[in-house]
């Protein structure tokens, strides 16, 4: 008897583990899915050994063009937990979403948040992002409650490196005289970091994601581009430079970049959200100095 009765106190203790989540050897670790690299890089700095943390968009790949493949949806059916960005940039999900199981959370992580024109792209503001990671952290405890110190520390951990990123972010820009500190990019992702950080977005190539401008649209913005001394002009990686070295030829200016990283991690150093940031800033700082 006094056998039996340990053996059922060890099965009520595996059970209540294995109901919150909290060991990956009892059950395999949960898997949390993000829309983009981005998203799941932050995503797997809080969570770290506890969960399994994968990107539905792969790496380079555009996410506001993504068109979703059948293995999408098998790894939607396996998930326990979600995030996305929301206000059109992943919109592309909501029907994938409708496969996953039924108490798997999604968060939409601009929710709450202050919008620029519902403009997506609130992450290149590092204050912005730490607010995503804030709602990653709440919502990994909810899903592993069991990890509530371990998900907590290393929030907190990944925290003072985003508040030192927005340090050297605003440190760096500074260094660009204040009349040249302004942009002009394929399209406009660019809203947020410029309002954060002290730049004038002065136009974008793109009104619509993935649309090549008219010749009216071109030439109106050749004319701001003139007017403006705009001192060089930005193009995102994946996106043809034609359209930037167009723009650029016809306004005189001589510097164009191609590989400005926008909504997914690249190749190293910008591998990572933090990289990411500091890639952006120094072409643009470079460019624009």
């Amino acid at each position: 008897m006094h056998r039996f009765g340990a053996l059922a106190a060890l099965a009520l203790v595996l059970g209540v583990l294995v109901s919150c989540g909290a060991t990956p050897a009892l059950g395999g670790k949960p898997l949390v899915l993000a829309t983009t690299t981005l998203f799941a890089d932050m995503a797997a700095n809080v969570g770290g050994e506890r969960v399994r943390v994968e990107s539905i968009v792969p790496a380079g790949a555009h996410v506001e063009e993504y068109e979703p493949k059948p293995e999408d949806s098998k790894r939607v059916a396996q998930a326990s937990l979600f995030f996305t960005n929301g206000l059109d940039l992943d919109k592309w999900a909501d029907p994938l979403l409708r496969d996953k199981k039924k108490d798997a959370p999604v968060i939409v992580l601009s929710d709450g948040l202050v919008a620029l024109d519902d403009n997506p792209h609130m992450w290149f503001d590092v204050q912005l992002a730490r607010r995503y990671v804030e709602k990653m952290r709440d919502a990994l405890i909810a899903l592993d409650p069991a990890g509530r110190d371990y998900y907590a520390q290393r929030a907190s951990q990944y925290d003072a490196q985003l508040v030192q990123l927005d340090k050297d972010t605003r440190t760096q820009v500074a260094t660009i005289p204040p009349a040249r500190r302004k942009l002009v990019t394929s399209h406009d992702a660019f809203p947020y970091y410029a309002k954060a950080y002290g730049l004038e977005v002065v136009g974008f190539a793109q009104v619509e994601a993935g649309k090549d401008p008219t010749p009216s649209e071109l030439a109106e913005l050749v004319k701001t581009c003139r007017e403006a001394g705009v001192p060089a002009i930005f193009s995102e990686v994946g996106v043809s430079p034609a359209i930037a070295q167009t723009l650029a030829k016809e306004a005189g200016i001589t510097k164009v970049i191609t590989d400005l990283p926008t909504d997914s991690v690249v190749e190293p150093p910008a591998d990572t959200y933090i990289g990411v940031v500091r890639a952006v800033t120094q072409k643009i700082v470079e460019a624009l100095r």
